[in-house]
């Protein structure tokens, strides 16, 4: 059993309205954890675990709070980071919702889900709703070329909405989602979409398109979700049309790996566990080898300006 310390490096006057949502979701998702196993400790001294829960910039540029946080600086070899930004620096030990398979390392980086991804409203189980269409997509096309490529294709029988055309209502989103048997689930600024959490959670099989995308370990992915190359796009409604058979099934099998895996009564349990698997691998991030994901300052969208943010010790 794990005792675990939870908290943001955003300030408290952040003008980010967001600053502290994963931070909050994680408390409730701790609150509601139906395994019992870790429990969040009231102060860092009582606490196994110190975890940091950062929503996109919330930490500072390129996590540059959370590295100058004088917890962190105290307390480096129990703590780690939960992330749920598009585009992570995977400096920290940690778990991550978008993490790029060219930068996942077994020693520091997990894959995880969003905790954002609840039922509520429109987008509750509705276990009477029978699929009535293939597949379907709804999003921003501009959020990737990828998705414009979705978007391009010519089925008659599949909604492909662009979003930024055309604004949907959260209720006319769920119910594409309900009247699809396959969602498709393509990658947007990031590796990962919650359009792929939201389809495990209403009973349809995602179909995965982020070459990327790296799963999080446990569920049993290959039997209930499709994984289809991002190069393999216009051969989709050929592919499913072949698979249709199965979505079923499928779709039954995500519903109970979301509520297993990623549903707010067990994202606590799972990203605490995530974190205790790091912690074994400590030995691997020890001396000159704690410096090794910095070489990801080689890319080409964070330069030296991020290097002066990120450094330990800085503000």
């Amino acid at each position: 059993m794990a005792r675990v310390y939870l908290l943001s490096a955003a300030p408290p006057d952040s003008p980010d309205p967001k600053a502290f949502l994963d931070l909050e979701q994680l408390r409730d998702s701790a609150a509601a954890d139906r395994f019992g196993a870790h429990s969040v400790a009231q102060s860092p001294e009582a606490a196994d675990l110190i975890l940091f829960a950062e929503t996109s910039g919330a930490a500072g540029r390129y996590f540059g709070r959370v590295l100058g946080h004088p917890l962190y600086k105290a307390s480096r070899s129990r703590s780690y980071l939960f992330c749920s930004t598009d585009r992570p620096l995977a400096v920290l030990p940690g778990v991550y919702t978008s993490i790029e398979r060219r930068w996942y390392r077994d020693a520091w980086t997990r894959s995880c889900g969003y905790l954002g991804v609840k039922e509520g409203g429109a987008l509750t189980l509705d276990t009477r709703r029978e699929p009535s269409i293939l597949f379907s997509f709804v999003g921003s096309g501009s959020a990737h070329p990828l998705r414009r490529r979705i978007l391009a294709l010519r089925d008659p029988a599949a909604p492909l909405i662009d979003s930024d055309r055309q604004p949907l209502e959260p209720a006319a989103y769920a119910d594409t989602i309900h009247d699809s048997a396959f969602v498709l689930c393509p990658r947007g600024g990031g590796t990962a979409t919650f359009r792929l959490f939201e389809a495990m959670m209403l009973g349809r099989a995602p179909v995965i398109l982020s070459d990327q995308w790296v799963p999080p370990i446990g569920p049993d992915w290959d039997s209930f979700s499709l994984r289809v190359r991002e190069r393999d796009v216009d051969s989709l409604p050929g592919m499913l049309a072949a698979r249709a058979t199965e979505a079923a099934a499928m779709g039954t099998a995500a519903r109970a790996a979301w509520l297993d895996w990623f549903a707010p009564e067990a994202a606590f349990h799972r990203i605490v566990e995530s974190c205790l698997d790091l912690a074994q691998a400590q030995p691997a991030r020890s001396g000159l080898r704690r410096y090794s994901p910095f070489i990801q300052f080689l890319r080409p969208m964070h330069g030296s300006r991020a290097a002066a943010s990120i450094l330990p010790g800085r503000r």
